[in-house]
């Protein structure tokens, strides 16, 4: 009789004792203290620059072991063509600087996943933990037509009129452009062009608490897309429907149950 009262009771601690153990974690870390536990998911967030420009992005996850972590990801990022070439209208001081030869603004709208690996463990909150990164999926070419500042010309040889006009390459000069436009001409005129992408990467996260995230990655990321994508004006240059860039990105988010 004895030795099952001895079982009966250390059944009963043993189921008590778990939600007394997982509510102990909990306060603890409303308390803003460090607990090293298990987590199941992740999410971060945080702003990119690449040798093209520069955006924001979003990855939420599950974490699979200690060395694996699966993520979905969104972003979006701005490209520019390498042969842009800002240049001003020497006749007006005070013209703004615009992009000769530039058709159209990119947006480049990202979704994929991927996973993050373990090479190098984090052994204490002092240290830093780095994962090889590497995702594949959707990218989506948002392109704008590039809207001028037009010089249109009077009876009197000392005032003109401005209008706001698509940019025309067959007929649209440095003499007769005074400038860019507003940013808000052309949001009705988008195009769109279907591709994809992919990268690989180093992240290294330096976080001092369990639960938060705090990194630094970097590497490299390629777009691709069936066609060229009309950036440039393709009368003065061509255009390209390969990118490939460097890039680097700080982010921020948390690890959960």
């Amino acid at each position: 009789m004895k030795r099952y009262t001895i079982i009966f009771a250390t059944i009963f601690a043993t189921l008590f004792s778990v939600p007394a153990r997982s509510q102990d974690v909990l306060t603890k870390m409303q308390n803003g203290e460090d607990v090293n536990v298990v987590f199941k998911n992740m999410a971060v967030g945080g702003i990119f620059i690449h040798t093209e420009g520069w955006g924001f992005f979003f990855r939420k996850g599950k974490i699979l072991s200690i060395h694996r972590k699966w993520f979905w990801e969104l972003e979006t990022a701005t490209m520019h063509s390498d042969k842009e070439h800002k240049i001003r209208n020497s006749s007006y001081p005070d013209a703004s600087a615009y992009y000769f030869g530039k058709l159209n603004g990119m947006q480049a709208l990202r979704v994929g996943s991927g996973f993050y690996t373990m090479l190098w463990r984090k052994n204490n909150e002092h240290c830093v933990e780095i994962d090889a990164v590497y995702a594949v999926g959707f990218s989506l070419a948002i392109l704008k037509p590039v809207y001028l500042q037009i010089i249109e010309p009077t009876p009197s040889p000392d005032t003109f009129i401005l209008s706001s006009e698509k940019y025309d390459p067959n007929k649209d000069t440095p003499q007769n452009i005074y400038g860019r436009a507003s940013v808000f001409d052309g949001l009705g005129e988008l195009n769109f062009y279907p591709g994809g992408y992919a990268r690989a990467g180093l992240n290294f996260d330096y976080a001092n608490r369990h639960n938060l995230l705090k990194s630094i990655e970097t590497g490299l990321e390629f777009d691709a897309y069936p066609q060229e994508i009309p950036i440039m004006a393709p009368e003065l240059t061509s255009n390209n429907r390969f990118f490939l860039n460097l890039y680097l990105n700080i982010n921020f988010g948390k690890r959960w149950f």
